[in-house]
């Protein structure tokens, strides 16, 4: 390791102990003086050097104490800057090997979560975590890396946060705020459920030329954030934001590259085996409807080898649909699969807002996937006449309910693993972390609720 360019301060005795030699004189020499020129004349001859005694006694004893009380406070002094130098040079030994720490991951999620881990370690905090958003327009949380917190907090705790409260005052004006108790300050707004004791905290923006790579949060450091601390974590936050946009730079040109490979793979699905599945539906279909003499358990096999091939085909083109850099409208994705299952006559579809245009196309397909699911769940075993599919959104969920006028059945959530469709449709959901409602009671009908969280 390098030797800090540091140098211990020292207090020099020798212009001390000449000063003090000097003044002590000065000052003997003065009382001899004052003492025959005022004191002496009233004095008995024999209470001369006695009294002179006592007074140089008195005068050296005072000077001394007034001589060794300012080298005591200057020693103090030249400890306490030793020891401010000490602790930058060590602050800034740990930020050099912080930084070579960030530079040892290549994937950019990595490099966030391991810059997150880096900055709790560089500090001494307890937690720390680093929002990054939708983009520089908004305050919106896109993801939120966390280090200190484990699974079963993160899971306890539930939605991340959205950007409001004091790690939203952080966003919104681009400055650094360090606190001893962060509840005083009239921006907070308290921690939900199951989120651990903190009460310091040090925020601070990663800013990369003028542009904002993520938000840094730190808390639970022992005796609170100095003033020493945040200037070491401004600096490791200039040099983090720097490895965050070299790391997001070359994440954009591997996206780039790997959407020019996907939107090829796409049009050979779509010109080769798209329209070579298009050709044998077609042929089924047309020997299914010009062969009169076929026994009904063959036409019957034959449709269902057809219908299969259909709902192949909507994967194919939902797959190709996910290779394009376009994203996918979940409305027309969801009209486009309810068609190749069969006439929509008993379906309704209600849609109360516009965010399913948010959504992402990964999501897309494993909510289309599970509608899909329920309405044959509805069709086949349930007998329903008719099928309800309403979107909604809340402040934390995408939710999609799936209500039918089935027979419905006995559900009880502990045999979900005895039903191979609802076992399927919860690992769906739950691999966005969200949840699966069901409610069915007997000649009445079935509703299945799918809730997905925005982060």
């Amino acid at each position: 390791m390098r030797k800090s360019s540091y140098r211990t301060l020292s207090l020099s005795p020798r212009p001390w102990r000449w000063t003090a030699t000097l003044f002590a004189m000065a000052g003997v020499a003065i009382t001899i003086l004052l003492f025959h020129q005022f004191l002496s004349p009233h004095l008995p001859a024999k209470w001369h050097d006695p009294a002179l005694a006592i007074i140089l006694l008195i005068g050296t004893g005072f000077f001394s104490y007034l001589v060794f009380g300012m080298l005591s406070q200057q020693q103090t002094a030249v400890l306490e800057a030793n020891q401010r130098l000490e602790k930058q040079r060590d602050g800034l030994n740990a930020l050099r090997e912080a930084s070579y720490a960030m530079t040892t991951v290549g994937d950019w999620t990595d490099i966030v979560q391991n810059v997150v881990d880096v900055a709790r370690r560089l500090t001494g905090a307890k937690y720390a975590a680093l929002a990054v958003l939708e983009d520089d327009e908004t305050y919106t949380i896109r993801q939120f890396f966390t280090s200190g917190v484990s699974a079963d907090q993160i899971h306890q705790i539930g939605q991340y946060p959205t950007g409001r409260g004091l790690l939203g005052e952080v966003i919104r004006h681009r400055r650094p705020i360090r606190l001893q108790r962060l509840q005083d300050h009239p921006a907070s707004i308290g921690f939900p459920p199951h989120h651990p004791h903190m009460e310091n905290f040090l925020g601070l923006p990663l800013l990369y030329q003028s542009q904002v790579m993520g938000h840094l949060y730190l808390t639970e450091k022992a005796d609170g954030f100095t003033a020493d601390d945040q200037a070491i974590v401004e600096l490791f936050a200039r040099q983090a934001a720097a490895v965050i946009a070299n790391a997001r730079f070359y994440q954009e040109r591997e996206v780039f590259a790997t959407l020019k490979e996907r939107e090829r793979i796409g049009r050979d699905l779509h010109d080769g085996v798209l329209q070579t599945l298009y050709g044998i539906t077609l042929s089924l279909d047309n020997l299914v409807d010009s062969h009169d003499t076929l026994d009904e358990a063959t036409a019957t096999e034959l449709n269902r080898i057809s219908e299969t091939l259909g709902l192949l085909m909507t994967e194919i083109r939902f797959f190709i649909q996910s290779l394009e850099s376009t994203s996918i409208d979940f409305r027309i994705a969801l009209a486009d699969m309810l068609r190749r299952l069969g006439p929509m006559d008993d379906i309704t579809m209600t849609f109360n807002d516009e965010r399913y245009l948010e959504l992402h196309p990964d999501r897309i397909h494993d909510l289309l996937l599970s509608i899909q699911e329920a309405v044959s769940n509805a069709r086949i075993h349930g007998h329903s006449h008719h099928i309800v599919i309403e979107w909604t959104s809340t402040e934390e969920f995408y939710q999609v309910t799936i209500k039918d006028d089935g027979e419905g059945f006995v559900y009880h959530p502990d045999t979900t693993h005895t039903h191979f469709g609802i076992r399927n449709m919860t690992k769906r959901i739950e691999r966005w972390h969200g949840q699966v409602h069901i409610d069915s009671q007997r000649h009445v009908g079935t509703t299945v609720t799918l809730q997905i969280p925005w982060l």
